[in-house]
């Protein structure tokens, strides 16, 4: 009895799920699963996918900062090479368009002695023996004399005793002679007339009074006075800076005179 009741029974589930279509809908639920999955996976793959293309990417986008970075520098190097070049150029202009002078570069190739910085030997050959030059910074200042002495170009630099040529000082134009430097730097002119009024901060020029430079060339300020007995002494902050340079403009001036020889002999 009970046998041919649970036959009864599954006859009566078999039909009933024929019926009512259960087995399509299994395989729906299935194929639904069976989808799911698939979407889980394809979700995966596509993530890890755009991860490795991010990665990659990201490494192209550094590599090109780096290009970018390298020719930046070289722009920058070539950049401020360029700066340089037309500071340089803009100061020679400075020079040459305002006094208008007849101005030649010169090199420093060494000392004339080693323990000496105040004199040094420049590229210029074949220098008037009779005349005296006039040293320029490339930025207009005045920096010493030259001449021709052992068959060499000797320029006698501010810091140099001997390095003797006249100036003005002050709105007056009082008059003075260069004659090397004190301990710190600072020029010394001496022979300045005592009863002439000189004031702190006065600026000094050239005079062309001796026939070495030309006139205006700008020298320093005058930082101390000296008031001796019949004559005084000023001291004066230079405006060249000479220790290390190495190049300069050589000034000739054309005129000539017997007091350059004597100049000249008391030089030596």
């Amino acid at each position: 009895m009970n046998k041919k009741f649970i036959l009864f029974v599954l006859v009566l589930v078999i039909s009933i799920g024929y019926l009512f279509n259960i087995e399509r809908v299994i395989q729906e639920k299935l194929s639904l699963l069976n989808k799911s999955i698939q979407s889980t996976y394809i979700n995966i793959f596509v993530t890890i996918n755009n991860s490795i293309h991010k990665y990659i990417s990201q490494i192209d986008y550094i590599s090109q900062l780096q290009t970018s970075n390298e020719e930046n520098l070289r722009y920058k190097t070539l950049y401020e090479t360029t700066v340089n070049s037309l500071n340089e150029l803009n100061k020679n202009i400075n020079i040459i368009e305002p006094l208008n002078l007849d101005l030649e570069k010169v090199k420093v190739l060494s000392y004339y002695k080693f323990n000496d910085y105040s004199r040094v030997v420049i590229n210029k050959k074949d220098l008037d023996k009779s005349k005296i030059y006039a040293l320029i910074t490339f930025d207009g200042y005045s920096a010493g004399i030259v001449l021709n002495k052992s068959a060499s170009s000797i320029a006698y630099l501010n810091e140099n005793a001997k390095c003797n040529y006249t100036v003005f000082i002050g709105e007056n134009n009082v008059p003075g002679i260069t004659s090397g430097i004190q301990e710190d730097g600072q020029i010394i002119i001496k022979y300045v007339p005592i009863w002439q009024n000189i004031k702190l901060g006065d600026e000094v020029i050239t005079s062309s009074m001796d026939n070495i430079f030309p006139f205006g060339i700008k020298v320093g300020k005058v930082t101390k006075i000296d008031i001796q007995d019949n004559i005084q002494e000023i001291i004066v902050a230079p405006y060249a800076k000479n220790i290390g340079n190495r190049d300069y403009y050589l000034y000739s001036n054309e005129l000539k005179d017997t007091a350059l020889f004597k100049i000249k002999e008391e030089i030596k």
